[in-house]
């Protein structure tokens, strides 16, 4: 009872904490769908639940310090929001896998259509180009070389350097690869894409 009671005058001191009334209480409990009753708070308190500190006469009401109110969100909200991220998580996985099943389906289409050798058009490479793209991510003079020579061994049936295209990607080394969207110009996109792709192989490489 005593410690009530120093608890109580710490609370009325100037300067103290937030204190709510049960009106309060109900309505924040309320919108965070805890409880739609308010005698569900007045049990609480009278429970010790929430921490409050009783009236002292029929006149005055409950008073709530707010650090009790939060304490009390912070245990029941949890489950709340894990649930509705759980809700959340399954809708974007159902998603996900939707679009996955997709994607290898074109992919698959892709490689259906390009291995009858039927493509949209075809991009010539041009060492100027190259060096251009190599300056620009300032990959050093041995990369560039790395990739003009995989270009060259791509192209051995042409007198210059190419790729093959259908809709969004090109044949390079007997793989897919996606045309580098972040640029504008088609030539730029088979390029930087084809420089990523040399690079990458050359950090397995090593």
């Amino acid at each position: 009872m005593f410690y009530f009671i120093i608890i109580k005058q710490l609370l009325f001191k100037k300067g103290c904490l937030n204190m709510y009334n049960v009106d309060e209480v109900f309505e924040i409990l309320k919108k965070n769908k805890i409880t739609s009753h308010k005698e569900s708070v007045r049990r609480w308190l009278r429970q010790g639940v929430i921490k409050g500190i009783s009236p002292s006469t029929r006149k005055e009401g409950w008073q709530i310090p707010k650090e009790s109110v939060e304490s009390f969100l912070s245990e029941r909200l949890p489950d709340v929001i894990k649930t509705d991220i759980a809700k959340e998580n399954a809708e974007i996985n159902e998603i996900d896998v939707v679009k996955e099943a997709k994607e290898r389906a074109r992919v698959e289409m892709w490689y259906e259509v390009t291995n009858k050798n039927i493509w949209e058009g075809y991009i010539e490479i041009k060492r100027t180009q190259l060096r251009e793209c190599i300056s620009h991510r300032r990959y050093s003079k041995e990369l560039e070389q790395s990739v003009w020579e995989a270009c060259v061994a791509n192209s051995k049936a042409y007198s210059k350097p190419r790729v093959s295209y259908l809709l969004e990607a090109f044949k390079f080394d007997g793989k897919r690869l996606l045309f580098d969207q972040s640029f504008a110009e088609k030539e730029e996109q088979v390029i930087f894409a084809i420089i990523e792709y040399v690079r990458a192989s050359r950090k397995q490489v090593n």
